[in-house]
């Protein structure tokens, strides 16, 4: 269970921090390429549509190459320190 939260924690991480970093160095030349995203959505429009409520449902995923370089490195981290936070028992 412990792996599990760390994995997640390493990960959510990587992805905050590189929205940041992305978006924060992106306007820098040389490094703008860290910058770049692509945004995959799914957007079927409205479902219900009555006079007091209206029912919509979507989903949006951006991502920006800072982001998979961090969750590349959060990877290569996590199999380099987790068998020594978690050793195996027995």
């Amino acid at each position: 269970m412990g792996k599990v939260i760390y994995m997640s924690f390493l990960t959510i991480s990587a992805i905050v921090f590189g929205a940041f970093f992305g978006g924060m160095i992106g306007n820098t030349p040389g490094l703008s390429w860290l910058g770049y995203s692509k945004t995959f959505a799914f957007e079927p429009g409205t479902l219900l549509n009555f006079d007091i409520l209206r029912l919509t449902f979507g989903i949006s995923f951006s991502i920006n190459i800072s982001q998979i370089l961090l969750i590349i490195i959060a990877i290569i981290v996590f199999y380099n320190t987790a068998p020594k936070l978690f050793p195996p028992k027995g």
